[in-house]
């Protein structure tokens, strides 16, 4: 990889626009208020089409779709420029404790999110999958940094360069956003990833955060030892039976939420 990051970009992006992160298929730019710029990572062409091409299905599905998706304006072969978002639920969640600047290390959690909020995000994130799954395809990488957060706190998903249909081969992700039970896509993976995003949100620490993503997670998942649970919460409930893939579909759990 170069050192520099002008050394693959135009100098321009540098020169004009404040950069604000780096993912897996692109470096974002913010280059107007309230847009942001992709610009596709070398090396990751077949990754940054694959995302183009599922906000296109997006824009033209029949079904339309929630408000719950970032917004597309314009698709290039090496450039998405899309709908930008203040905050994102990682963001939020990591300023809501304290820990290692470096590491990450969580030493305390210092505030929760209201229940309603929890509640309202947990409705509005269902509902994106549900949706996904009618058009039988699953988002296949859930995890807090792929769930955006707008001025009015609606939850809003992205990044589908590992979306995928249901049914195809998952690969496997670590821990905890991936269960070591499912092999291929559908509505148990997905599910299994929002159970461990409700735990994170209802707890302020990932599922077994202490333990890290390596073997003994992996085992503990794999057998059905879960982190400690409350009986007596709803949002608990519901992420156990995420965990133990008990909702036949995501239509299924997103009609519990929305009730």
């Amino acid at each position: 990889m170069p050192e520099r990051l002008d050394q693959v970009f135009p100098r321009s992006l540098f020169n004009n626009f404040e950069f604000i992160s780096g993912g897996a298929t692109g470096w974002v730019f913010e280059v107007a208020p309230g847009i942001a710029l992709e610009f596709l990572r070398p090396g990751r062409e077949d990754e940054f089409r694959r995302e183009n091409e599922i906000y296109a299905l997006i824009e033209r599905s029949d079904h339309p779709p929630p408000p719950h998706f970032i917004q597309s304006f314009l698709r290039l072969p090496y450039a998405h420029f899309m709908q930008l978002m203040p905050d994102s639920l990682d963001s939020r969640l990591r300023a809501n404790r304290r820990q290692d600047p470096k590491t990450l290390e969580c030493f305390e959690v210092l505030r929760l999110e209201p229940t309603a909020k929890i509640e309202q995000w947990a409705a509005e994130l269902s509902s994106a999958l549900a949706w996904l799954e009618s058009i039988e395809l699953v988002q296949g990488d859930l995890r807090p940094s792929n769930l955006l957060l707008d001025s009015e706190d609606h939850m809003k998903l992205v990044d589908f360069d590992n979306c995928a249909k249901i049914g195809d081969l998952d690969p496997g992700l670590p821990p905890p956003w991936s269960s070591p039970n499912h092999h291929l896509y559908g509505a148990g993976t997905e599910q299994f990833g929002f159970g461990s995003i409700l735990y994170n949100i209802t707890r302020g620490i990932e599922p077994y955060e202490d333990k890290g993503p390596g073997p003994e997670t992996v085992e503990l998942f794999r057998t059905g030892l879960f982190p400690e649970l409350r009986s007596d919460s709803q949002l608990d409930v519901l992420t156990l039976r995420c965990w133990r893939s008990e909702f036949a579909t995501l239509a299924d759990l997103a009609d519990i939420l929305q009730k």
